[in-house]
Formats: structure tokens, sequence, C-alpha cells
């Protein structure tokens, strides 16, 4: 009784794996049964988004331990067949490389239950935070979540943030003004309504929505 009443009720928002970039679906493996008879049924069943990083080598140098991974081109059409195999599913993907990044982007247009979110470690930096941002807002408009708080340490949250509010705020400042110089009418709610969704009302909406 005493265990019982010290248990934590957890109520996941999602559930998460990073792959390396070789992933394939479909594919005969163990890791292939795992998700499509334990994995996507379960999120099926609980209304969980399955969130996939794929694009991660691990011990590219095993003396850096930790510090060792390096990445790889993923192949996005494993994520458009798991989308077409699983209607019903909802599917978060974050990718590591660079030249996966507008691929993913298409797939999201075509894809109702995918989800684009965040800058993944290799990509959380300003320069590229700042290509990815402006590509995911040409091709998705406000319909992807623009960062997300995944860190090894918690302190790379901090900078993370940071570097990305700033180029968030650069990046709508130079659309908002382009679409002001083409004669569309600018409002502060409209301006919320953007940021709100970007910073995390797409993504709540896309957990909620069936």
């Amino acid at each position: 009784k005493f265990l019982e009443d010290c248990q934590v009720k957890i109520s996941p928002l999602f559930l998460m794996v990073s792959l390396p970039p070789t992933f394939s679906f479909p594919e005969e493996s163990h890791c292939h049964q795992i998700l499509t008879q334990a994995v996507l049924p379960h999120c099926l069943d609980f209304n969980l988004p399955f969130a996939l990083m794929p694009g991660v080598r691990r011990a590219v140098n095993p003396s850096l331990r930790l510090a060792g991974d390096g990445i790889g081109h993923s192949n996005i059409r494993a994520v458009e067949n798991l989308c077409l195999a699983f209607p019903q599913n909802k599917f978060l993907v974050t990718v590591l490389g660079r030249e996966n990044q507008h691929e993913l982007c298409i797939a999201a247009r075509k894809f109702r239950n995918l989800h684009i979110f965040g800058c993944w470690w290799f990509t959380n930096i300003p320069f590229l935070i700042d290509e990815i941002t402006r590509l995911r807002l040409e091709l998705l408009g406000a319909s992807f979540t623009v960062q997300h708080s995944d860190a090894r340490v918690m302190d790379q949250v901090i900078y993370k943030w940071a570097h990305t509010k700033e180029v968030l705020s650069q990046v709508l400042t130079e659309k908002y003004q382009a679409l002001s110089s083409a004669g569309w009418e600018l409002t502060p709610a409209r301006i919320e309504k953007d940021v709100h969704q970007l910073l995390g009302g797409a993504f709540y909406d896309f957990c909620r929505n069936p």
C-alpha cells in the first residue's frame, strides 16, 4: 500500500526513439516487428504520437565516448512509408542531417499525420536554425514546431532556446516585412497566433486532433 501511494502517475505526450541513418521501413527485422506489433498499436490505443529522430551514427570515434557520435544521410522514404502504412498513427520527426531537411518538409506537406519539430543536436547552431526555420516556414507556414527542449546536458537547453528565439525573431520580422510590402495587413493578433503555433501550439493541435 505504501508503494502504491508513492507511485507517480506518468502522462506522456509521445514516445521517442533516435535511429541510425540506415533505418528503413518496411524491412525484415526484429525492429520492424517491435515497431508494427507493439509500439505503433500502443501509440494508437493511447493516442500518442511516435517521435522518430533518424540520422545519428553511434561511436564514429569510440575514444571520445559520448562525444564520439556522428551523422549520416537518412532515408526519408522510410518516414513516408510509415505514414502511409499507419494513417491513423501520428508521427513526430526531426532529422539530424542538413541534407534531409527539404525532403522532410515535402513529406510533411503530403501526410497530415506527420509533424516536424526542432533542430536536433548538430543542427542546433544559429546558422542552421536560421536556414531550417526559413525553409520550413516557406513550405509549411506555421504548422511545425520550431524547437524542442531535448538535451543530453540540461545547460544546453538554455543556449538552445536563446539561439532559437533570436533567430525566429529575425526570420519572422523579415517575412512580415515582405508580406506587408505585398499589401498584407499585419495585426498583433496574427503575430501572436503565429508565434504561439510555432512555439508549441501546432504541436498540441497535432496531438489532440484525430
